[in-house]
């Protein structure tokens, strides 16, 4: 199940590009907005000192901001740019009739997949190097050496008190890697220069700088295998999946999940033997001798064998969430938890869910590529799609093609949807994406994803497809795992699709940990988009809610 923290969008206003030489899109609705639209935005300004304003000012307290905003979405010339993937599409038959294929069609291939193939990494790829983040990314490129050093720092404090003596000499080599020449004198400050030409020779001082690198990179390898090699050796309460396990167990019983709606005994049973067979692999838990910790075996039997029973005599999730309350079963399983947490606690501090989670980041900087600046921003430019679109069209501009015309009208066209979509994401203070894969069902289609200042994520998605017409499906996330969503649409085959599918749906988001407030579904409010955020929660009383 694909969510928002997943994606890890940056949604601050960072991106450089609303100046009408740069962004295309800026530039169509300057030229074709009325005088009185210009006055409204320039307030008297001259154009220059309109950008500048724009760059600066926040859109949400910026009336100009707001009014280009306005005459971006209903500017005709962007309305009827069509939707990416068509594009793309049309761009590769174009390409196809090439008797020498150009590395643009290899790229657009890789980057145009099916919605049937799509997965989590997949789209959060899809979405980083989608084009609209370039800017962002190439702006806010940082030294992987610093990254690393701050890596280091961290895992040498996390395993300091560490007990074992295979990490003790490890917590000695990753010191020394610290006082390293390359990762003392790394820093951000630094100012980066032009790439230069792969073909030039490398000068003395760069060789160096090379092999310093590979040295570097070779012992974060070292420090990376010692440390999976600890993991493997480890007991099971310290593993990921017994602490996943344990979360899911947690999100179970939580008392947002112990409602009419969410609650089935089914998944809490399983999700509790589950748990119970790990624990019954861990020595550190049959060797325990403390009553508490002892106890926890029967405890687990006992409160399994009691959800076997309320599954067997209760014949609606009502019943069964009433017999589960009335024998205080929740509770219970709290109590043994809570057991189970204060042991994984005490366990060595190499075993720990910090040390866990900077390893795959560590492995990261194991190849002497990652450590280099330049190679960052070489892999930055050669993954983005805007950053192969400009490339590309430069190319093919200077060659003699036969197919010259088609192409660059194409590549010219997906350029100007990328620069939209940058535009509306500035404007609009929010992340504003078309959907990056190809979808035969799908005329248009975007996403737009906002962050308030309480951590609450709101995400709007809109669709327009073939067979049902326009969808449109308003998310908000909060308390980190709190998920409202509202479907509108005016299809009655759709929304009959809709109802028959939302015990799919619930129990897909519980299995993701996340618990499903509330799903309605709406038809399409006649005159405009109706929020169902904030202080407009009251004007939506004419959805129903689908209760399984």
């Amino acid at each position: 199940m694909i969510y928002f923290s997943m994606i890890n969008l940056s949604l601050n206003k960072q991106l450089d590009i609303i100046v009408p030489n740069t962004n295309r899109a800026l530039a169509t609705v300057l030229k074709e907005a009325s005088p009185k639209e210009l006055e409204t935005i320039s307030k008297d300004k001259d154009l220059k000192s309109i950008i500048g304003s724009l760059l600066k000012e926040s859109s949400q307290n910026s009336l100009s901001d707001k009014t280009l905003l306005e005459l971006v979405k209903n500017n005709p010339t962007l309305k009827d740019l069509g939707n990416v993937s068509s594009t793309v599409k049309e761009l590769l038959n174009t390409l196809k009739s090439e008797k020498n294929p150009l590395p643009i069609e290899t790229a657009l291939k890789k980057f145009l997949v099916d919605i049937k193939e799509l997965s989590e990494p997949v789209l959060k790829d899809k979405i980083q190097n989608s084009g609209i983040f370039l800017e962002s990314k190439l702006k806010n490129v940082q030294n992987p050496q610093v990254e690393l050093k701050n890596l280091l720092i961290s895992l040498e404090t996390n395993i300091a008190k560490s007990e074992i003596p295979s990490v003790k000499l490890l917590a000695q080599n990753i010191k020394e890697l610290l006082a390293s020449p390359t990762l003392k004198e790394a820093t951000n400050s630094a100012i980066l220069e032009p790439l230069k030409d792969e073909k030039a020779p490398l000068a003395q001082g760069q060789k160096e700088t090379k092999s310093s690198l590979v040295q570097l990179a070779k012992g974060v390898e070292n420090i990376v295998s010692k440390l999976n090699e600890q993991l493997r050796s480890a007991d099971v309460i310290t593993t990921k999946g017994f602490e996943k396990q344990l979360a899911k167990v947690e999100h179970l019983i939580a008392p947002k999940m112990l409602s009419d709606e969410n609650f089935k005994p089914a998944p809490l049973g399983d999700a509790l033997q589950r748990l119970n067979a790990q624990m019954e692999q861990s020595q550190q838990l049959l060797q325990n001798t403390k009553p508490e910790v002892k106890g926890l075996f029967d405890a687990f039997v006992k409160i399994i064998e009691s959800l076997k029973v309320i599954e067997q005599e209760s014949p609606t999730p009502k019943t069964a969430l009433e017999a589960l309350l009335g024998k205080k079963i929740p509770q219970e399983i709290r109590t043994a938890v809570d057991v189970l947490k204060t042991v994984v606690e005490k366990a060595d501090p190499v075993f720990s869910k910090e040390t866990a989670a900077i390893i795959p980041k560590l492995s990261h900087f194991s190849a002497p590529q990652k450590l280099s600046v330049e190679e960052g921003v070489k892999e930055i430019l050669s993954q983005d799609l805007k950053a192969v679109l400009l490339k590309a069209g430069e190319e093919i501009s200077k060659s003699s093609h036969p197919n010259q015309t088609e192409i660059l009208k194409n590549v010219d066209k997906l350029l100007l949807q990328i620069d939209y979509f940058q535009l509306l994401s500035h404007l609009s203070n929010s992340s504003s994406l078309y959907l990056p894969f190809s979808w035969d069902s799908l005329e248009e289609g975007n996403i737009n994803i906002k962050k308030d200042k309480e951590d609450k994520f709101y995400c709007d998605i809109d669709l327009k497809l073939k067979e049902y017409g326009e969808i449109k499906l308003k998310l908000a996330l909060y308390e980190e795992n709190q998920i409202n969503i509202h479907i509108y649409s005016d299809s009655a085959e759709f929304k009959e699709i809709v109802k028959e599918n939302i015990a799919s749906l619930r129990s897909a988001l519980i299995e993701s940990q996340i618990t499903p407030r509330e799903i309605r579904i709406f038809d399409t409010p006649k005159k405009g988009v109706v929020s169902p955020y904030g202080v407009q929660e009251r004007q939506i009383d004419m959805g129903f809610e689908i209760k399984v």
